[in-house]
């Protein structure tokens, strides 16, 4: 018996169906969501409810149609959690470590494809999935390319590997027990198991103490990828999304964008906030830019070198 059974139960006689259903049923998702319980979770039991309630309808009872036409709550829009740039690094060191203190062969083995299976889900943001079903002929290493096949959005599509993805991939290779293997992650049974990789990522996980899954690293590329000012049109197609809103979701998360213009904002506002403004930048680069604003003060500075300066400022920091 399912919550909201319960609380018809409780709280109603069986004569006052008719007459109270819509009202009980607003009682009972007020009671909820005072309880400090999540739309999504009182959605579900609103399915269990209509499921049932479809039910006595197909034997013959008299429902009222508003519960038949019960609508879902809304629920808040869950923006992707990337990993910090210690926690990233951390799991990182974590597998490299695997490898570098294994006691066997196997341990040896199974590390270096679990290094290369990272890189994939983080330098190149694939799904768990299409790491998994990487077939040979799907990997051209001189042009640094990998052919995704079949994708969630049943699409076609292209990746790119970075230096250090390439370098895990052919140290996987080089050194992987079936040689002629078709796939490049293969076990006695085929293909390695989604599962699989994700159960060697809870291991990982547990051992350096960061929350990860296959999902989070994809969540992290992209969320570095726009930081570093990836267009989020082109990471649409790259990641395989058929709607840009679903590459937008990344965008709320990780906008620089939307930094520089607050900072340059709140610069004016609050001039004791010139810190955070360069606080994206580098040690040299700060410095630069303080000697050029400490130049702009000179009274004798000729237009020309004060137009300069100026679009010297703002190439760093716009």
């Amino acid at each position: 018996m399912n919550h909201i059974t319960t609380f018809f139960i409780q709280h109603y006689e069986w004569s006052e169906w008719q007459q109270l259903a819509p009202h009980w049923l607003e009682d009972y998702i007020d009671a909820r969501l005072r309880e400090g319980i999540a739309p999504g979770t009182i959605n579900w039991d609103l399915i269990y409810f209509r499921a049932l309630c479809q039910f006595l309808v197909e034997e013959g009872y008299d429902v009222p149609m508003p519960i038949l036409k019960l609508k879902m709550l809304d629920t808040p829009q869950r923006l992707p959690r990337p990993l910090a740039t210690e926690q990233i690094r951390k799991l990182e060191r974590g597998i490299q470590k695997a490898i570098t203190e294994a006691k066997s062969d196997s341990q040896w083995l199974l590390a270096v494809r679990d290094l290369a299976c990272f890189y994939l889900l983080w330098h190149c943001g694939l799904r768990v999935s299409e790491v998994c079903s990487l077939r040979l002929n799907d990997i051209d290493m001189d042009a640094r390319r990998l052919f995704i096949h079949n994708s969630k959005e049943r699409k076609d599509r292209i990746a790119y590997m970075s230096d250090t993805v390439a370098l895990a991939v052919q140290q996987h290779l080089a050194i992987r027990p079936n040689l002629d293997a078709v796939y490049l992650f293969s076990t006695q049974h085929g293909a390695l198991h989604p599962r699989s990789l994700q159960r060697r990522l809870v291991h990982y996980s547990r051992q350096c103490g960061v929350p990860v899954t296959a999902q989070r690293l994809r969540h992290t590329f992209a969320s570095q990828m726009l930081a570093a000012g990836m267009p989020v049109s082109s990471l649409q197609r790259y990641l395989g999304h058929e709607y840009l809103d679903t590459t937008m979701i990344y965008a709320e998360v990780s906008d620089p964008l939307l930094r520089q213009d607050y900072c340059k904002g709140i610069t004016i506002l609050d001039p004791s906030s010139e810190e955070l403004s360069m606080s994206g930048l580098g040690l040299t680069q700060q410095r630069t830019l303080r000697q050029l604003v400490e130049e702009l003060k000179t009274p004798e500075l000729e237009q020309s070198r004060h137009d300069e300066i100026l679009d010297i400022i703002l190439a760093n920091i716009g």
